[in-house]
């Protein structure tokens, strides 16, 4: 074989990796392993207090290079279901380090063996990755350059819902190190699972929906946000008019024929004993995280919806982020 063909032959694989998304974008920053917790099946078990197995997700920290002591504020970002090896969070990133906000960017999946969620939810539980974000607040509170009262967390889709629960107290008071976020801010998260008796901390949050949404519907959100005040919330909502779910992304809509929207379940109730519930689907997590998952994909799920957005909704969604958390922490 010639050079010049084995060159070829490179190429020729490195397009085929490219196009099944197994070569993403790492984008920079330091990697640092975090300790967190495995196996968590509910919120009962955090409520609860059990311990769960130990492990490790990694992370990139993106800031300068010189700001021991320097007291910055700190931005959490949290992937959704999909594969976290995207260029968007080292883009993020990016730009909130340019601004003197330090940014860390988790990864719940590779250290599981987990490429995506979306076509099957029952792999991770939310639990699971609510504890594994709190994990990545309390590193994030000890690093040398960051203020720990200042710290904030935004995330998509499922990083969304993250985004919301993290500000029940229930959760923040076992998991937060004594400390809780000063402003979150959700991007096109479900808003399907509500806390029967919510009390928030003292956390500033602002949803950005998309009005096409048919993965996971702004109307949930829009719906809880009269009762989320009526308890305390600080919460607010901007809708990006004719946006579909990964408006944040620079590709056109397309469908993603093997992920599975659970719009069409309706609202999970979640107890004060950390159970969710959908009454309707009779589906709980007292049964583990799988059976819930499985049995609302049998019962009431769907197939196929849309993805993705424009170079000009990324942008906005970039400046936007970035303003706010300018702003409020």
């Amino acid at each position: 074989m010639t050079m010049h063909m084995f060159a070829r032959g490179l190429l020729s694989v490195f397009l085929t990796l490219l196009a099944v998304g197994c070569v993403t974008a790492q984008g920079g920053g330091d990697a640092v392993r975090i300790p967190t917790g495995d196996g968590i099946t509910g919120y009962h078990e955090i409520l609860a207090g059990k311990e769960p197995r130990p492990f490790e997700i990694t992370a990139r920290v993106f800031a300068p290079a010189e700001c021991d002591g320097a007291g910055l504020p700190a931005v959490i970002i949290q992937h959704g279901s999909g594969n976290p090896n995207v260029d968007w969070y080292p883009r993020l990133a990016r730009a909130l380090k340019e601004e003197g906000i330090v940014a860390i960017v988790p990864n719940s999946h590779s250290p599981r063996g987990i490429r995506e969620t979306g076509t099957n939810q029952a792999q991770l539980s939310k639990a699971n990755r609510v504890y594994d974000t709190f994990s990545v607040f309390r590193y994030v509170q000890t690093h040398p350059c960051v203020d720990p009262e200042r710290i904030g967390l935004t995330g998509y889709s499922f990083g969304g819902v993250i985004s919301i629960d993290s500000v029940e107290s229930a959760l923040a008071d076992r998991l937060g190190g004594g400390r809780v976020y000063k402003a979150t801010l959700p991007v096109y998260p479900s808003c399907q699972g509500i806390f029967e008796v919510t009390r928030p901390t003292n956390t500033k949050v602002h949803m950005l929906l998309g009005e096409a949404d048919d993965y996971t519907p702004a109307s949930y959100c829009l719906d809880s946000i009269d009762a989320r005040r009526a308890s305390g919330w600080d919460i607010e909502a901007t809708v990006f008019e004719g946006a579909h779910h990964g408006f944040n992304r620079t590709f056109p809509v397309r469908r993603l024929p093997n992920n599975w929207a659970f719009g069409d379940c309706g609202v999970f109730l979640i107890g004060e004993d950390g159970y969710e519930v959908s009454v309707e689907h009779g589906a709980s997590t007292e049964f583990g995280w799988t059976a819930f998952a499985n049995t609302l994909v049998e019962r009431c799920a769907r197939r196929g919806p849309s993805f993705g957005g424009s170079p000009a909704l990324s942008q906005k969604t970039l400046d936007f982020t970035v303003a706010y958390f300018k702003e409020n922490l």
